[in-house]
């Protein structure tokens, strides 16, 4: 089931803020630093990749305090980039930056622009670095310009550039029975080929303390991807180097694949 992963071309990585930033300390530089080092040495090896990154506004709320989402991600999304930056710069990796809303995605002239962006940075072998612009996307009666969270951008830039593999990169080791926290006999689900409401029911909505997303979100993402063909995996990103564990089609984490 997982043979077809070593051969996927166009792969989405999504990241999620409890993996980059820590309320206490801000951001884990050491974190954004090996990522850097893994994207790289794929990239080279000649996979095609797309880094879907939280952190903004995480990153802003412990630099400045108690200011507005839309401050923190002006001056969080600065401190990100510069980051990454300097992280692929070691590794004489160029990258590009796009901050989206979902217009971009969901209007076919915008979303054409897009993905022919994307298509061109993949072809001169830069990395496409993407969140949501949050320093100036709201949602409000007539205009609902908003993702849901991060876990919905990845998807539906995973549709739109037509990818082969979706890789969610979280602080959970994948989808288990129940809830390990709460039942240590749950068991962890090694492949998924369709999700059901009951699942989506039962699934823990818990957020961190910077993110929008948890498990339900991460279930809601792998039902999208099921729907598209998009084969998705859901895994531990602590260390960035399961990316290779993942690609070499290991058991790692949770597989949402149909047969």
């Amino acid at each position: 089931m997982r043979e077809d992963i070593k051969h996927a071309d166009i792969i989405v990585v999504k990241v999620g803020t409890s993996l980059l930033v820590s309320p206490e300390t801000g951001v884990l530089e050491p974190a954004i630093s090996k990522l850097a080092e893994v994207l790289s040495e794929l990239i080279a090896a000649g996979k095609k990749l797309i880094l879907v990154s939280s952190g903004a506004v995480g990153a802003g709320l412990t630099q400045l305090g108690a200011v507005s989402k839309f401050t923190a991600a002006a001056v969080g999304q600065g401190i990100l980039t510069g980051l990454y930056e300097a992280a692929f710069r070691e590794h004489e990796q160029a990258i590009g930056q796009l901050l989206v809303s979902r217009e971009i995605l969901t209007v076919a002239e915008s979303r054409q622009a897009f993905t022919e962006t994307i298509h061109e940075l993949l072809a001169h072998g830069i990395l496409p670095i993407i969140n949501e612009n949050d320093a100036v996307t709201i949602d409000g009666e007539e205009c609902q310009n908003k993702f849901e969270d991060n876990d919905e951008l990845s998807l539906l830039v995973a549709e739109a550039v037509q990818a082969d593999l979706l890789v969610m990169l979280t602080d959970v080791n994948g989808l288990y029975s129940e809830n390990p926290l709460v039942n240590e006999q749950a068991t962890m689900i090694s492949h998924l080929s369709e999700i059901d409401q009951r699942l989506l029911e039962e699934s823990d909505p818990h957020l961190g303390e910077l993110s929008r997303g948890g498990i339900r979100s991460k279930l809601k993402t792998a039902t999208g991807a099921l729907t598209a063909d998009i084969s998705m995996v859901l895994a531990n990103g602590k260390s960035p180097y399961v990316l290779f564990d993942i690609l070499a089609g290991q058991e790692v984490g949770t597989l949402f694949k149909k047969y």
